[in-house]
């Protein structure tokens, strides 16, 4: 009984552990670093999202991969923003449904429509 316990809590540290390291490819953008990696040197591509949201839910994987896929060329950010959690920051670019995506060109904190 206890060795199916230590299996499966092994199991799931494997899966909170692969899972992280995908994670990693998106930028989590908040109030404090936003200003610090967007309008910067680099173009962004910025998700505004609700973790709550079906349609969030689904893009997320393919968002991931986009992040893997722009990660080393440093050219571009690929990041997102947990709208229930940065509220202002949401608001402050107009963000009315999820997701939102918006492009910030190098060394502009306006998003391009």
């Amino acid at each position: 009984m206890w060795r199916s316990r230590i299996c499966l809590g092994l199991a799931t540290l494997a899966l909170f552990l692969i899972a992280s390291a995908f994670a990693d490819d998106v930028v989590v953008l908040t109030e404090e670093n936003f200003e610090k990696e967007v309008g910067q040197d680099r173009g962004a591509l910025v998700e505004f999202y609700a973790p709550w949201c079906g349609h969030c839910k689904k893009l997320a994987p393919e968002y991931e991969k986009l992040g893997g896929s722009f990660k080393k060329a440093k050219s571009i950010l690929i990041g997102k923003v947990d709208c229930d959690e940065h509220k202002s920051l949401c608001s402050k670019y107009g963000v009315s449904g999820y997701p939102t995506i918006q492009w910030f060109p190098k060394g502009s904190l306006e998003p391009k429509k």
